[in-house]
Protein backbone atom coordinates (compact mmCIF):
# COMPACT_ATOMS: atom_id res chain seq x y z
CA UNK A 1 0.00 0.00 0.00
CA UNK A 2 1.38 3.75 -0.62
CA UNK A 3 2.74 5.04 2.42
CA UNK A 4 0.85 8.14 3.98
CA UNK A 5 2.54 11.45 3.49
CA UNK A 6 1.13 14.43 6.14
CA UNK A 7 1.73 18.11 4.95
CA UNK A 8 1.72 20.95 7.76
CA UNK A 9 0.44 23.96 5.57
CA UNK A 10 1.56 27.01 8.36
CA UNK A 11 -0.93 29.44 8.54
CA UNK A 12 -0.32 31.67 11.62
CA UNK A 13 -2.07 30.34 14.89
CA UNK A 14 -3.47 27.29 13.39
CA UNK A 15 -2.29 24.70 10.68
CA UNK A 16 -3.80 22.94 8.48
CA UNK A 17 -2.93 19.24 7.08
CA UNK A 18 -2.71 17.97 3.15
CA UNK A 19 -2.85 14.17 3.60
CA UNK A 20 -2.46 11.78 0.45
CA UNK A 21 -1.89 8.11 0.03
CA UNK A 22 -4.07 6.50 -2.32
CA UNK A 23 -6.51 9.45 -1.83
CA UNK A 24 -6.08 13.27 -0.64
CA UNK A 25 -7.76 14.67 2.09
CA UNK A 26 -7.50 18.42 3.90
CA UNK A 27 -7.79 18.45 7.92
CA UNK A 28 -9.13 22.35 8.90
CA UNK A 29 -8.85 24.81 6.88
CA UNK A 30 -7.49 27.84 8.79
CA UNK A 31 -9.09 31.32 9.09
CA UNK A 32 -11.77 32.82 6.21
CA UNK A 33 -9.33 33.90 3.83
CA UNK A 34 -6.34 31.09 4.00
CA UNK A 35 -7.72 29.20 0.98
CA UNK A 36 -4.96 30.92 -1.24
CA UNK A 37 -2.49 29.51 0.82
CA UNK A 38 -4.11 25.81 1.07
CA UNK A 39 -4.14 25.42 -2.26
CA UNK A 40 -1.09 26.98 -3.26
CA UNK A 41 0.80 24.82 -1.05
CA UNK A 42 -1.35 21.67 -2.51
CA UNK A 43 -0.24 22.56 -5.87
CA UNK A 44 3.26 22.49 -4.81
CA UNK A 45 2.67 18.60 -4.09
CA UNK A 46 1.19 18.40 -7.38
CA UNK A 47 -2.16 18.41 -5.86
CA UNK A 48 -5.20 19.89 -7.81
CA UNK A 49 -8.06 21.28 -5.91
CA UNK A 50 -10.49 18.40 -7.22
CA UNK A 51 -7.60 15.93 -6.27
CA UNK A 52 -8.89 16.70 -2.58
CA UNK A 53 -11.69 14.53 -1.44
CA UNK A 54 -12.39 15.36 1.53
CA UNK A 55 -12.32 18.64 4.02
CA UNK A 56 -12.43 16.87 8.07
CA UNK A 57 -12.96 19.70 10.50
CA UNK A 58 -11.32 18.67 13.93
CA UNK A 59 -13.63 21.38 15.44
CA UNK A 60 -16.06 24.45 14.77
CA UNK A 61 -14.12 27.13 15.84
CA UNK A 62 -13.05 30.08 12.96
CA UNK A 63 -9.45 29.57 12.47
CA UNK A 64 -9.69 25.52 11.50
CA UNK A 65 -13.02 25.83 9.82
CA UNK A 66 -13.16 29.55 8.64
CA UNK A 67 -12.26 28.54 4.92
CA UNK A 68 -14.38 25.29 4.75
CA UNK A 69 -16.74 27.02 2.78
CA UNK A 70 -14.80 28.41 -0.06
CA UNK A 71 -12.31 25.33 -0.29
CA UNK A 72 -15.84 23.32 -0.83
CA UNK A 73 -16.31 25.79 -3.51
CA UNK A 74 -13.39 25.39 -5.32
CA UNK A 75 -12.32 21.49 -4.53
CA UNK A 76 -15.59 20.27 -5.07
CA UNK A 77 -15.03 17.86 -1.97
CA UNK A 78 -17.69 16.98 0.68
CA UNK A 79 -17.01 18.62 4.51
CA UNK A 80 -16.93 16.95 7.73
CA UNK A 81 -17.34 17.89 11.10
CA UNK A 82 -18.42 16.28 14.39
CA UNK A 83 -22.16 16.53 15.37
CA UNK A 84 -21.74 18.21 18.29
CA UNK A 85 -19.98 21.02 15.96
CA UNK A 86 -22.55 21.09 13.00
CA UNK A 87 -24.04 23.84 14.66
CA UNK A 88 -21.70 26.47 14.59
CA UNK A 89 -20.92 25.88 11.14
CA UNK A 90 -24.41 26.12 10.14
CA UNK A 91 -24.38 29.74 11.83
CA UNK A 92 -20.91 30.89 10.80
CA UNK A 93 -20.18 31.12 14.57
CA UNK A 94 -17.65 29.30 16.91
CA UNK A 95 -19.17 30.89 19.91
CA UNK A 96 -18.19 31.92 23.30
CA UNK A 97 -14.36 30.74 24.42
CA UNK A 98 -13.90 29.42 27.84
CA UNK A 99 -11.07 29.97 29.08
CA UNK A 100 -9.45 27.23 30.95
CA UNK A 101 -6.33 29.48 32.31
CA UNK A 102 -5.19 32.70 32.99
CA UNK A 103 -3.59 32.49 29.46
CA UNK A 104 -6.96 32.25 27.87
CA UNK A 105 -8.10 35.31 29.68
CA UNK A 106 -5.92 37.49 28.49
CA UNK A 107 -6.00 36.27 24.84
CA UNK A 108 -9.69 35.80 24.92
CA UNK A 109 -10.65 39.06 23.93
CA UNK A 110 -8.53 39.23 20.44
CA UNK A 111 -10.56 36.31 19.50
CA UNK A 112 -14.31 37.64 19.88
CA UNK A 113 -16.47 39.54 17.74
CA UNK A 114 -15.97 39.99 14.04
CA UNK A 115 -12.92 36.80 14.74
CA UNK A 116 -15.51 34.64 15.99
CA UNK A 117 -17.26 34.69 12.84
CA UNK A 118 -16.55 32.89 9.60
CA UNK A 119 -18.51 31.81 5.96
CA UNK A 120 -21.22 29.08 7.49
CA UNK A 121 -22.03 26.24 5.28
CA UNK A 122 -24.68 22.87 5.77
CA UNK A 123 -21.76 20.20 6.41
CA UNK A 124 -22.28 17.33 4.01
CA UNK A 125 -21.12 15.10 6.77
CA UNK A 126 -21.74 14.42 10.31
CA UNK A 127 -19.33 11.98 12.19
CA UNK A 128 -20.57 10.02 15.18
CA UNK A 129 -18.67 7.66 16.96
CA UNK A 130 -16.00 7.81 14.81
CA UNK A 131 -15.51 7.67 11.30
CA UNK A 132 -13.56 5.28 9.33
CA UNK A 133 -10.95 7.25 5.89
CA UNK A 134 -10.29 4.64 3.95
CA UNK A 135 -13.75 5.42 1.84
CA UNK A 136 -11.82 8.61 0.99
CA UNK A 137 -8.19 6.90 0.21
CA UNK A 138 -6.67 7.50 3.26
CA UNK A 139 -5.95 4.53 5.80
CA UNK A 140 -7.02 6.39 9.08
CA UNK A 141 -10.06 6.70 11.92
CA UNK A 142 -11.65 9.90 13.35
CA UNK A 143 -12.21 9.65 16.78
CA UNK A 144 -14.29 11.79 19.04
CA UNK A 145 -11.75 13.94 21.59
CA UNK A 146 -14.09 16.51 22.60
CA UNK A 147 -13.45 19.10 25.63
CA UNK A 148 -12.02 21.79 23.62
CA UNK A 149 -15.29 22.04 22.33
CA UNK A 150 -18.07 19.61 22.39
CA UNK A 151 -17.32 18.40 18.69
CA UNK A 152 -13.32 17.82 18.51
CA UNK A 153 -11.97 15.21 16.62
CA UNK A 154 -8.91 13.97 16.37
CA UNK A 155 -7.11 11.77 12.89
CA UNK A 156 -5.53 8.98 14.03
CA UNK A 157 -3.35 7.72 10.58
CA UNK A 158 -2.49 3.78 10.22
CA UNK A 159 1.53 5.22 10.04
CA UNK A 160 1.26 6.42 13.88
CA UNK A 161 0.52 10.03 13.41
CA UNK A 162 -2.29 11.74 15.05
CA UNK A 163 -3.52 14.96 14.11
CA UNK A 164 -5.33 16.20 17.18
CA UNK A 165 -6.51 19.84 16.31
CA UNK A 166 -6.56 22.50 19.87
CA UNK A 167 -6.60 19.33 22.14
CA UNK A 168 -3.05 20.13 22.98
CA UNK A 169 -1.47 23.60 22.77
CA UNK A 170 2.01 24.71 23.12
CA UNK A 171 2.69 26.44 26.27
CA UNK A 172 4.26 30.18 25.96
CA UNK A 173 6.81 30.78 25.88
CA UNK A 174 8.52 27.73 25.97
CA UNK A 175 5.89 25.78 23.62
CA UNK A 176 5.75 22.65 25.27
CA UNK A 177 2.48 20.66 25.47
CA UNK A 178 0.06 21.67 27.64
CA UNK A 179 -3.53 21.52 27.87
CA UNK A 180 -5.54 24.08 25.44
CA UNK A 181 -6.03 27.97 26.17
CA UNK A 182 -9.89 27.53 26.08
CA UNK A 183 -11.95 24.26 27.00
CA UNK A 184 -15.61 24.14 27.23
CA UNK A 185 -14.95 21.32 29.46
CA UNK A 186 -11.18 20.78 31.19
CA UNK A 187 -12.13 17.20 32.44
CA UNK A 188 -12.95 16.02 29.20
CA UNK A 189 -9.88 17.40 27.68
CA UNK A 190 -7.68 14.48 30.13
CA UNK A 191 -9.60 11.83 29.02
CA UNK A 192 -9.44 12.80 25.23
CA UNK A 193 -5.66 13.21 25.81
CA UNK A 194 -5.58 10.07 27.62
CA UNK A 195 -7.17 8.52 24.10
CA UNK A 196 -4.24 10.40 22.40
CA UNK A 197 -1.09 8.71 24.80
CA UNK A 198 -2.81 5.52 24.26
CA UNK A 199 -2.50 5.70 20.80
CA UNK A 200 0.99 7.31 20.85
CA UNK A 201 2.04 4.51 23.15
CA UNK A 202 1.42 2.00 20.52
CA UNK A 203 2.87 3.89 17.50
CA UNK A 204 4.82 6.81 19.08
CA UNK A 205 4.46 9.88 16.85
CA UNK A 206 1.92 13.36 17.23
CA UNK A 207 1.44 16.10 14.87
Amino acid sequence: MTAIEVHPVRLGIANAYIVRQEGTILVDTGAPGNETAILEAAKGLGIAPEDIRLILLTHGHGDHAGSARRLREKTGSKVAVHRDDAEKLRHGNQGKLRAAGLTGRLLGPFFRGKKALYPPLEPDIIIGDSFDLRTFGVDGTVVPTPGHTPGSVSVFLANGDALVGDLIFPSIPSEKPCLPFWADNPDEVKRSIGIVLAWRAVFGRRY
